[in-house]
């Protein structure tokens, strides 16, 4: 090993110590001389070695009780230890490699198996440190990319890019994923009275509260377009309530809408109203595009049906999807519906107006609501029918 080190030679007997230090400092290393245990330990806490070449016998604090301090503190890896003794008993030598010992060199000795034992065990150490150093930088690099992608993906979504060698790779698999589209209404009749910096300010206050509310029930946000969201349940990984949060997020997303509204009103800000489009289905799920650039996203019928029913909402309102409707199991307030015929499909689907829910969320828009296990059969649609 051509690099200098630092090694700390322990030996209560001078002569010994004397002949460690020659042999050693050949191989241009620095040595510093210690007649005991209580005086290794002390510059141990006071400096910095590379390694220690360490007695057993001593009359202070032997060899032993010097190893179990040492690995207290330091690993092996760390700052290894080579025992040098006189002892040359195989059960003895298997106690103290137990205890931390990274090799044993026995007395009287060898200069060159010294002096490879000592580069070898320099060689070992500086190799963990390697490691352990790109370790780290990993997890540095690790936590930077998840603090810069969760700006632009969820944590899950991120984390999975991040930790997965293939999760870049294009391509996409078929999943079950309830879809929440969000839009402002009128927003572009809005903006056209508004200079640039007030839009600006008008999004962010609307995406600052959306976006909490999103992340309170663990929903992915797959794409903000200019006044539009697209939030995902079910990506990266689906879960048995992903439909009862999605419905729980669109309502909370419009109760919300009052607290934006107040922080446009305290800005001299026009206020704003919100449609909401839900649908339930099968999508592929991926990342799309190039190996130049790509997107993780959500492709199929079913978002565009989801995007058909947001685009039908009016100001305030959520549709839902009969699938999503029928999903889960939950008990729902809804006071309309309608059949609607989007491109892509061959025949109408029905569309939901939800104003609340009960169970774990307990939301609703109205001060009354009325559960639709208590609603008639034949469901007045509230909407007019295409």
């Amino acid at each position: 090993m051509s690099k200098s080190c630092n090694i700390l030679a322990v030996d209560d007997d001078a002569l010994n110590r004397g002949v460690i230090e020659r042999i050693v400092a050949r191989k241009g290393h620095k040595v510093t001389l210690a007649s005991g245990g209580k005086e290794a330990l002390q510059k141990i806490r006071e400096g910095r070695f590379d390694l220690v070449l360490l007695d057993i016998m001593m009359p202070d604090v032997d060899g032993v009780d010097v190893l179990k301090s040492i690995r207290q503190s330091h690993s092996m890896s760390a700052l290894p230890v080579i025992m040098v003794s006189a002892l040359d008993d195989s059960e003895k030598v298997v106690e103290l490699l137990d205890l931390g010992a990274n090799d044993y060199v026995t007395k009287p000795i060898d200069a060159k198996v010294l002096q490879a034992r000592v580069s070898t065990q320099l060689e070992v150490a500086t190799q963990h440190r390697k490691i352990r150093n790109l370790s780290e930088d990993a997890k540095r690099r690790n936590k930077l990319l998840l603090n810069l992608f969760g700006r632009y993906v969820t944590e899950d979504v991120a984390r999975n890019l991040v930790s997965s060698p293939r999760a870049s790779e294009i391509g996409s698999q078929l999943e079950e994923v309830t879809l929440l589209f969000a839009d402002i209404r009128g927003f572009s009749d809005t903006t056209e009275r508004l200079g640039p910096e007030k839009v600006v300010t008008l999004l962010n206050n609307f995406y600052d509260v959306m976006i909490d509310v999103v992340e309170k029930f663990n929903g992915t946000i797959d794409k903000l377009m200019g006044d539009e969201m697209l939030v995902t349940f079910g990506v990266p990984k689906t879960r048995d309530d992903d439909v009862e949060r999605a419905l729980a997020c669109a309502l909370s997303m419009q109760l919300a809408m009052r607290d934006v509204n107040e922080r446009n009103k305290a800005r001299r800000l026009p206020e704003l109203q919100l449609g909401i489009g839900v649908n339930t289905g099968e999508v592929m799920v991926g990342n799309v595009g190039s190996e130049k650039h790509a997107s993780f996203s959500v492709v199929g019928k079913e978002v565009n049906l989801a995007a058909s029913l947001e685009a039908q909402a009016e100001g305030g309102e959520i549709l839902i999807s009969e699938a999503t409707f029928m999903g889960g199991g939950l008990e729902v307030w809804i006071d309309g519906k309608r059949e609607l015929h989007p491109k892509g499909f061959g025949h109408g689907v029905m569309a939901y107006r939800l104003t609340g829910m009960d169970g774990k969320y307990k939301l609703s828009l109205n001060p009354d609501e009325v559960s639709v296990s208590d609603l008639p059969t034949d469901l007045p649609t509230g909407l007019n029918d295409d």
